[in-house]
């Protein structure tokens, strides 16, 4: 990844590292042996299944200027040694985001992180020099390489902080140094490392507690805990929502299958081109927010008109007569019941639903898991596709709810991917979901490829 003026010398004194070798010309940094290119430094970072150590000589051999790794390793050629290269690499991102006098909003939430990161950056882009996250790089690695694309010409910086353990949007925040919030909600996420809702709710305030006087924060007035914690910020709170009074309020929702329509604070004639009522307060974060730095109603208006659907996310495709809802990237419980309740609004011949595991639910996974079939059920689904050992417990709910439908259940992705393809005719509604490991992603890519005209 390229990184316009990165110095050895820089990467030392922000890591506190030490240097050996001959100093060489940098272009960028990289975590991948793989794809990393010319000069480049290597971090060579440890992770659960791998260690980037391993592949030192690799990056070597394709020309890296230097490698930044633990200290305790044989000498080589052209290293700098650190306690710890993932620490590292967050201490690099916090110095370099330093160097630049920007704006930098810093958005978390259970989900909808992804799509009001796109929104605001789609409002601004015309009128601000903007640098979003690179794609999903939301975390203790990815945040830091997000930042590392700032450079003289940005403006605005808007950067997703998720977490999945305790104290992680501490470190998030304090690497990115924000000083406007979004907390998107507050729901049934990483439960297996964080115990309960509460918990998360608890991690999530870290933003609140980080921004100072001057800062503004900007909440989900829908959301109880986060109503509940608006108190424990110095910065100005500012609210969005549907239900309850709010500072940027929607009302005369119409939601249709290609978009909703809503008016904010009695304006009226919105239209976002994505589907469901959490896209629609997921555009409410984003019109605070470019109302905060100065954009009027019908600058906004304009722009959000011509936003377009993200892949994997409830994105609604219609080929050879079939219509996919491909939520591939993500799931949680949540999630998975917006999405069955938008899918049961559809008129198909057959609603299918391809479901995978939600992962990294705890204790609870069991039940949350039931609740998913007890809900295909209720919404009308009539033939299930199912991958992976915890839905197993789909299975549970469905018979709890007398389903007479037909249940598939797959540990094999590509014997899924053949019998969903056999199965799928003309004027089926088809919802593919689940958490992002089970790569579902793929299967739905490759149906609606691969759709002909089905009888």
């Amino acid at each position: 990844m390229k990184v316009e003026g990165l110095t050895i010398d820089f990467i030392v004194r922000a890591t506190g590292g030490i240097f050996k070798g001959k100093r060489r010309k940098l272009t960028g940094v990289s975590i991948d042996s793989r794809t990393i290119r010319k000069r480049e430094v290597f971090f060579a970072l440890k992770g659960e299944h791998l260690d980037g150590h391993k592949f030192l000589e690799e990056a070597f051999r394709k020309d890296a200027s230097c490698a930044v790794v633990e200290k305790g390793l044989p000498d080589n050629e052209n290293i700098i040694k650190v306690r710890d290269t993932t620490i590292a690499l967050g201490d690099l991102a916090r110095m370099w985001r330093k160097r630049f006098n920007l704006k930098c909003i810093g958005i978390t939430g259970t989900s909808g992180k992804t799509t009001t990161r796109r929104i605001i950056n789609h409002l601004l882009m015309n009128k601000y020099e903007c640098s979003e996250s690179i794609r999903n790089y939301n975390n203790m690695v990815g945040l830091p390489l997000s930042l590392l694309q700032f450079n003289e010409r940005t403006d605005i910086a808007i950067i997703e902080m998720a977490m999945n353990k305790k104290g992680e949007i501490r470190k998030l925040t304090h690497i990115a140094n924000p000083s406007i919030g979004v907390i998107t909600n507050v729901g049934r996420g990483h439960l297996e490392f964080l115990g309960s809702v509460q918990n998360v709710a608890k991690e999530k305030s870290e933003l609140l507690h980080y921004l100072k006087k001057g800062d503004v924060i900007f909440l989900n007035a829908d959301d109880p805990y986060l109503m509940k914690m608006r108190g424990d910020t110095k910065a100005a709170v500012i609210t969005y929502g549907i239900d309850n009074p709010s500072d940027f309020q929607a009302s005369h929702i119409e939601i249709g299958k290609k978009g909703s329509s809503f008016s904010v604070n009695t304006v009226g004639s919105f239209y976002l081109p994505l589907i469901g009522k959490i896209n629609i307060y997921n555009a409410l974060a984003g019109i605070g927010v470019s109302s905060f730095l100065g954009f009027g109603s019908d600058e906004m208006k304009k722009r959000l008109r011509s936003l377009k659907p993200e892949i994997w996310r409830l994105n609604r495709v219609i080929k050879g007569g079939i219509t996919v809802y491909n939520d591939s990237y993500n799931a949680n419980p949540d999630s998975m019941a917006a999405a069955l309740s938008i899918v049961a609004k559809e008129s198909g011949k057959r609603k299918i639903a391809c479901l995978g595991d939600m992962l990294e639910l705890g204790k609870r996974r069991a039940e949350f898991h039931r609740e998913v079939g007890r809900k295909l059920h209720n919404y009308g689904f009539t033939i299930v596709f199912l991958y992976g050992h915890l839905c197993r417990y789909v299975i549970d709910g469905l018979d709890e709810s007398g389903f007479k439908g037909k249940v598939l259940h797959f540990n094999d992705i590509e014997e899924l991917r053949k019998e969903l393809f056999q199965t799928v005719r003309k004027k089926d509604v088809v919802l593919i979901k689940g958490s992002h490991n089970n790569r579902l992603d793929i299967v739905a890519d490759a149906l609606i490829k691969n759709i002909r005209g089905r009888r």
